[in-house]
């Protein structure tokens, strides 16, 4: 056994975004399974407020775990938002951009997250991010946001797009 864990230590070592993808590719599985199982939303069709749910947990979980690590209690949130954003890059989910549409702020994964790349439904994939999105959000802010996804590649556009909506 003690070979076996050595071998292991050092190929995760070596590894690790592989690894980190290899273990995500096990829970895009869980959420395809999920959306099989669970009643689907009557507006969308599919167990969004799940995964959304599931999500924003998991936001809440990094943006405190980054406040912490990162030391960003009393930073401005542009300084923030560049954590995040390395985050989601450095662990492959994908290349962030912000910028407005109309009054609309959009925060984009350029040419798709790691999930809708990997899933071709024919609609929005990403309700899982866009919790995590409105969790990370509200933890960096004080304030609570609504986040929906407007376009994604798993549906055939060209970038996954969302809305982040504050809450009154």
């Amino acid at each position: 056994m003690e070979a076996a864990t050595e071998e292991m230590r050092k190929y995760l070592t070596e590894n690790w975004r592989k690894a980190f993808e290899m273990w995500f590719c096990c829970m895009l599985h869980m959420g395809r399974k999920v959306e099989e199982v669970i009643p689907r939303d009557i507006r969308t069709g599919l167990p969004y407020s799940l995964l959304y749910e599931i999500g924003l947990g998991c936001g809440r979980k990094a943006g405190r775990w980054m406040m912490e690590e990162f030391k960003l209690e009393g930073k401005d949130i542009r300084e923030k938002v560049k954590y995040s954003n390395a985050f989601f890059e450095c662990t492959g989910a994908g290349e962030i951009e912000f910028f407005k549409e109309g009054e609309k702020r959009i925060f984009r994964f350029k040419g798709g997250t790691f999930i809708s790349k990997r899933l071709k439904t024919g609609t929005k994939a990403c309700h899982y991010l866009a919790g995590f999105i409105a969790g990370v959000t509200e933890v960096f802010t004080g304030r609570k946001f609504r986040v929906e996804e407007i376009r994604c590649v798993s549906q055939g556009d060209e970038h996954c797009d969302f809305w982040v909506i504050p809450k009154p």
